[in-house]
């Protein structure tokens, strides 16, 4: 008996044959997009998204985390310390 592997989106969504489904990579450095492969979708970095509508907002999500300052930055040649509770990010 074949194994059948279901795939479901963060939205709940469960994949169907002519779905357009796309994969997507989370790093420190940010989110990529690939294109479906199943192979790949099983890997546990590999996050499973329906289509244009969810990588658009996972997209819109990491964009927002950018926005976050790090915690803990220490300037060359000072000694001050800027903590994420004193300082936000202007955002225009």
């Amino acid at each position: 008996m074949a194994a059948i592997t279901l795939y479901t989106c963060l939205c709940g969504v469960q994949k169907k044959t002519s779905n357009h489904w796309v994969l997507a990579k989370v790093s420190s450095h940010g989110v990529t997009f690939m294109p479906w492969d199943a192979e790949l979708a099983r890997s546990r970095d590999i996050v499973v998204l329906c289509g244009e509508g969810c990588a658009a907002s996972m997209l819109s999500r990491s964009l927002g985390d950018w926005k976050k300052p790090a915690v803990g930055v220490t300037l060359v040649g000072s000694i001050t310390d800027i903590s994420a509770e004193e300082y936000e990010l202007a955002v225009a």
